[in-house]
């Protein structure tokens, strides 16, 4: 169906995209954690400061190779080796060693870009060393309903690319038959803005007969997609007025073989929403249930599927080409 890949993967191009990409859940992580992690071949660490900073780092202590993700400890801003103390601070430079004032210059470990949004915690990769090219926006989820909404990460969808995932924004077409939804249709114009991707779609009931582009009926669907490893997106329905699900999804790879899929689920409520304290409560008890389970629909398919390079696609069919046209300035450049 496609030619060989010079990666050794099911993909035409490098399985590690440029972007931002979560390694974990911004709640998981108290001041003073301290975790183990494994993204695009690298072994790193992961741990909050006591005053609450989130610092990623590479895994190995530069003296004699300890790994500083296993038994290791935070001592303020700092965190410590197992092996023989040394400190280092959250710009990866090494503060202070044992029984000596004098610290090796080249005494350092790297350090992630790294940030929080949308109770995630989120890296920067790029493959060929090149620091942030764009910020993630900070969007207004003040209005956020406490505990409401679900958080997971997925490592059993197998080796999905990033790019795969995020088309399913602007695949029209699989939204009757994997979420079981009426038609979906195009709601407005897909917007490019650089390292933005936007495409609003209008999910119709799945009984409804009439024109297909009606902004009266039906659910509204607005994905973004961050760069390389991000997609954020917001759902409204008829059937909860005032309210509106956001859904951030992740797809940080861990090597060419599997990749971690994260999603957070939470709901914001408008100032004005017209909705029962009760009805919120059981109307985000069943989209978190139904959410949490809908990630598997896709999930299944992902693993076994097959990356058409030149699609034959219908008239139905959402503007796949359009994406995946965009999407490729995070492809690395390889020799």
């Amino acid at each position: 169906m496609n030619k060989i890949s010079q990666f050794g993967t099911r993909y035409p191009f490098h399985p590690f995209p440029t972007g931002w990409f979560s390694v974990g859940f911004a709640d998981d992580l108290a001041p003073g954690d301290v975790r183990p992690l494994r993204y695009f071949d690298q072994d790193m660490v992961l741990f909050r400061t006591e005053s609450g900073k989130v610092v990623v780092t590479d895994a190995h202590c530069p003296h004699l190779g300890a790994h500083l993700g296993y038994e290791s400890w935070v001592e303020g801003e700092t965190i410590v080796c197992p092996f023989h103390q040394w400190r280092y601070g959250t710009n990866g430079k090494c503060v202070a060693i044992p029984f000596t004032k004098a610290i090796p210059p080249q005494a350092k470990v790297r350090v992630w870009p790294t940030v929080e949004r949308g109770g995630m915690i989120f890296i920067w990769h790029d493959l060929n060393g090149v620091e942030p090219t764009f910020e993630l926006p900070e969007y207004d989820e003040s209005k956020r309903i406490p505990g409401a909404g679900f958080r997971k990460l997925h490592d059993d969808f197998g080796s999905a690319h990033p790019q795969d995932v995020f088309e399913n924004g602007v695949d029209f077409a699989h939204f009757p038959g994997v979420h079981s939804t009426g038609r979906a249709v195009s709601d407005g114009a897909i917007l490019t803005d650089g390292h933005r991707f936007y495409s609003p779609v209008r999910i119709l009931p799945s009984d409804y007969a009439g024109p297909a582009d009606t902004k009266e009926v039906g659910s509204t669907v607005e994905t973004e997609v961050l760069g390389g490893g991000l997609s954020r997106v917001e759902s409204r329905t008829p059937h909860a007025p005032g309210l509106t699900t956001i859904y951030y999804v992740s797809v940080t790879p861990v090597s060419a073989d599997l990749s971690h899929y994260w999603v957070h689920q939470f709901f914001l409520r408008d100032d004005d929403c017209p909705m029962s304290e009760e009805a919120i409560e059981k109307f985000t008890q069943l989209a978190a249930q139904h959410g949490e389970v809908e990630q598997w629909s896709d999930g299944k398919i992902w693993p076994h599927k097959a990356y058409v390079d030149q699609p034959l696609l219908s008239a139905v069919d959402g503007p796949i080409l359009k994406y995946r046209e965009w999407y490729t300035q995070f492809h690395p450049a390889v020799a």
